[in-house]
C-alpha cells in the first residue's frame, strides 16, 4: 500500500489549570481509524481511484492535565484487487488487514505525534513522546 497524502483537518487542545499533580504523570496516545471510503483524487495522468481513510489521534493525561486530538484524513493507493478487499473487509468487520492496518497507523502516528509534541510544549504540557538525554560520564584521566 502507498500512502500518497495526508490532511489534517481538525486540532483541538487544551490545558486544565485546576488539575495540580502530586505524583507521576501518565500519558496515552490512541490514534484510530474512523473510516475507510474509496475516493477519486487528481493526479498528474487524471483521476485515480484511493482508499480514504479517517482518522483520529487522541492524546490524554492523567491526571487531567489537558488533552489533544487530531483528525484527518490519509490517502492510499492500492491495486484495484486488493483495494476491493480492504474496503469490503472494513464494511463487513471495521477491520482492516494487519499489514494495511500497521502501515496506516505508523504513517497517521508520525504526521500526528509531530503536531501533538509542539502542542503539548505550547500548553507547557509535558512531552506525549519524552526525549531521553543520555549524560556521558566524565572521561577518566
Amino acid at each position: 500500500m502507498s500512502i500518497i497524502g495526508v490532511r489534517i483537518d481538525k486540532i483541538e487542545a487544551s490545558r486544565n489549570n485546576q488539575t495540580k499533580v502530586d505524583g507521576p504523570v501518565r500519558i496515552g496516545s490512541t490514534p484510530r481509524i474512523l473510516s475507510l471510503i474509496e475516493t477519486q483524487i487528481n493526479s498528474g495522468t487524471g483521476k485515480m481511484n484511493v482508499i480514504e481513510v479517517g482518522f483520529e489521534y487522541f492524546t490524554n493525561y492523567d491526571p487531567a492535565l489537558g488533552s489533544i486530538r487530531v483528525n484527518g484524513v490519509v490517502w492510499a493507493q492500492e491495486n484495484d484487487d486488493k483495494r476491493k478487499n480492504i474496503l469490503s473487509k472494513w464494511k463487513k468487520d471495521h477491520a482492516l488487514p494487519p499489514e494495511v492496518s500497521t502501515e496506516l497507523l505508523t504513517h497517521l502516528t508520525q504526521r500526528a505525534m509531530l503536531i501533538t509534541m509542539l502542542l503539548a510544549r505550547e500548553l507547557s504540557l509535558p512531552s506525549p513522546l519524552p526525549l531521553r538525554i543520555n549524560q556521558s560520564e566524565e572521561p577518566k584521566k
